[in-house]
């Protein structure tokens, strides 16, 4: 497998944020609709993954890691300002991997907002015969650019590419008919360093059942996902999916590039994949006491 880095030019709003199952499972309605590469995920919640996508994230940046306060000390420090720390929600890739967890920063990068919208009765071009009834959505509109990453087998690179450009031309998540979520990628050298680590962070909501996983420290995030396409006309609604947010830290047994796992979150007799895997972020902790561990 090859680790792909992608510097990201967002061209609109968002009303979906871009978290990395939410891409992954875009990437395989592409495919499926296409019937491209259809093939290559036949086996995927049997076998090893052959494609893991990871959050948009700020250029340069990572989440900050979701460990004890006490691990963001500086060496010159006796206390850490826990207030000022918990608004710090990013540090930059170099600063994580070489252990200065103290220089994580507050990055003001988006901004969401309400818009007010009103169904259109496509006979009359009116809001229809009965009250005006507006409604808002949120939108969130990115100040810089952003990166993603990609763990993709060679055989496939090509063509998740291609797909994943092909998303951001014709928009991501909701409202993308109308023009939401549209971007522009290209592929950069990849800067994550292979750090000598058994620790190592997630970009990208996981499913920590994994027996390499030997301890975790994370926030829960519930996925409420729904069903698009052919398969939305009945139940649009999928199994609501505990998993870890983005951010999370593991302590792993044997370094590998990926950890987590994968899960089929649809009903009855619909098939749905959910990618519950991340991009392994290897990183040092310098004193591990800050983990209180026994």
């Amino acid at each position: 497998m090859e680790l792909l880095t992608l510097k990201v030019k967002p061209l609109s709003t968002f009303v979906t944020i871009p978290k990395g199952d939410t891409i992954f499972g875009h990437i395989l309605a592409y495919l499926y609709s296409n019937k491209e590469g259809k093939g290559y995920f036949k086996d995927y919640l049997t076998n090893k993954p052959k494609l893991i996508v990871s959050d948009m994230m700020p250029f340069g940046y990572v989440y900050k890691p979701n460990l004890p306060l006490d691990c963001f000390k500086s060496s010159n420090l006796d206390d850490v300002d826990k207030k000022e720390l918990r608004k710090r929600n990013f540090i930059s890739l170099e600063n994580l991997q070489d252990g200065n967890l103290h220089l994580c920063e507050k990055i003001k990068f988006s901004n969401t907002f309400a818009t007010i919208k009103n169904s259109i009765h496509r006979n009359t071009f009116t809001t229809g015969i009965e009250n005006f009834a507006p409604y808002g959505i949120e939108e969130t509109i990115y100040f810089t650019n952003l990166w993603m990453f990609i763990l993709v087998d060679n055989d496939i690179k090509d063509l998740i590419l291609k797909t994943v450009s092909k998303i951001g031309k014709f928009g991501f998540g909701k409202y993308a008919s109308v023009g939401k979520g549209s971007f522009e990628i290209e592929l950069i050298n990849t800067p994550v360093k292979d750090i000598d680590s058994n620790y190592s962070i997630s970009i990208s909501p996981t499913i920590l059942k994994d027996k390499n996983i030997e301890m975790s420290w994370y926030e829960p995030f519930t996925r409420f996902g729904k069903y698009g396409l052919h398969n939305a006309h009945t139940n649009a609604f999928k199994k609501p999916s505990l998993m870890a947010d983005s951010g999370a830290v593991v302590k792993l047994k044997e370094k590998t590039r990926y950890f987590g796992s994968c899960l089929n979150n649809g009903i009855d007799e619909k098939l749905s994949f959910l990618q519950g895997y991340s991009i392994s972020i290897p990183f040092k902790i310098k004193d591990e006491k800050c983990l209180n561990l026994k």
